[in-house]
């Protein structure tokens, strides 16, 4: 099966192709295009994402982006190709269709019109498409988009819950000659950290999941946001701590809490720890906060990574999970890589512990079309909506 797959949760845009064969639990997978483009400095300015100018982005980014991966996968050649007048065509009722499906997304209408509509019909089985959580806006118009293609090429529609996606990310293994699928051992217990959720999740099979511990207020990546703010560091977040806790000097004692870790349940709490930070700074003054930056940074990284290690590997406990997964944004801080590993060797070493490769534990639509191979279930263009508050289990 050949997934062509779409990613607009929030602030990247990215398409794949992917094309899985032999058996569906235990698929091969040739990756044919995995593109992403990233709004990192669109954001940057504001500390943050905005969610109208992702959606902006996105109306840029994805026909170019389209077009590049279906270059890449030769299913297509750019140069050559005449676009045809469509004012006589527009009348048809399919492109009536397109019309209504795109008509909040004009720019991308536009490009859709001049460079998609003439295209010949690839070679795929089946549209995947993030459609929640995530930005509303940004959302929208990666499903609008997939939505006017399945229309177009008259190929189902997959919506596909974006932390399944992520959930499903460190299954793609490196090899010498591209990537493989990694079996899961049920149960399996994934840690799903990323800026906007932060989330442990049980499944007893493809699919069957149940969240079994949840942040109740700050996600992981959304207080390392914002403590890097508050140090005066640049968004995202995550990286800049990472990289301001390595810096050598005079070791100093800092001290901040470890919310909820001693809790009897699988809950986590940031926000606390975020505004210890705030008042330490403000007690510190300006100038004395600059030069003890580094080894505030790397207190609160122990103290985010001491908790999420912790109650992770209790649930496992609890829950006799036989594979550990990690995903989302923060499954690419190293500190949190390294430990959970290490404590997962001392305290359960028959289990089996996957991490996605760094470059897909950000938003990309690679993972989407894993996921939309091993549950997904195919729609028609208009049973697809976007969900912004949509969770992966209850």
């Amino acid at each position: 099966m050949r997934i062509l797959a779409i990613e607009t949760s929030c602030d990247e845009t990215a398409i794949a192709i992917a094309e899985f064969t032999g058996p569906k639990t235990s698929p091969r997978i040739s990756v044919l295009s995995n593109i992403v483009s990233s709004q990192i400095a669109v954001h940057r300015k504001f500390g943050g994402v905005v969610p109208n100018l992702a959606r902006r982005e996105h109306e840029k980014n994805l026909v170019p982006i389209l077009r590049g991966a279906l270059k890449e996968t030769k299913m297509y050649k750019v140069s050559g190709i005449k676009y045809p007048v469509l004012s006589k065509r527009i009348q048809n009722t399919k492109y009536k269709i397109l019309d209504t499906i795109l008509a909040r997304e004009p720019e991308l209408k536009q490009q859709f019109k001049k460079y998609i509509l003439s295209l010949p019909k690839p070679e795929i089985d089946a549209v995947a498409v993030t459609y929640g959580p995530g930005l509303a806006p940004a959302l929208w118009v990666g499903v609008n988009f997939a939505r006017a293609l399945s229309v177009l090429w008259n190929k189902p529609l997959i919506p596909v819950n974006h932390m399944a996606g992520h959930f499903y990310s460190s299954l793609l293994q490196n090899e010498k000659s591209g990537y493989r699928i990694e079996n899961i051992r049920f149960p399996a217990l994934a840690l799903l950290v990323s800026g906007g959720h932060t989330e442990i999740v049980e499944a007893k099979q493809h699919g069957a999941w149940k969240i079994v511990g949840a942040t109740r207020d700050d996600a992981a990546g959304e207080a390392f946001d914002k403590v890097a703010r508050i140090l005066g560091l640049s968004y995202p977040g995550g990286p800049e701590i990472s990289k301001e806790a390595l810096k050598k000097g005079k070791k100093i004692k800092i001290t901040l809490p470890r919310p909820m870790m001693n809790s009897k349940d699988n809950d986590f709490s940031f926000s606390g720890l975020k505004t210890a930070v705030l008042y330490l700074v403000r007690d510190l003054g300006r100038t004395k906060t600059k030069k003890l930056r580094p080894h505030i940074a790397k207190e609160f990284q122990n103290a985010v990574v001491d908790v999420l290690v912790k109650k992770t590997i209790r649930a496992a406990k609890a829950f006799k999970a036989k594979t550990i997964l990690l995903g989302g944004g923060v499954a690419a801080n190293h500190e949190l890589r390294k430990r959970l590993e290490a404590n997962l060797k001392k305290e359960l070493p028959n289990t089996k512990y996957l991490i996605p490769n760094t470059r897909m534990t950000g938003d990309n639509a690679l993972m989407i079309a894993i996921a939309a191979h091993f549950v997904g279930k195919k729609k028609a263009w208009n049973k697809v909506h976007a969900d912004a508050n949509v969770r992966l289990a209850r």
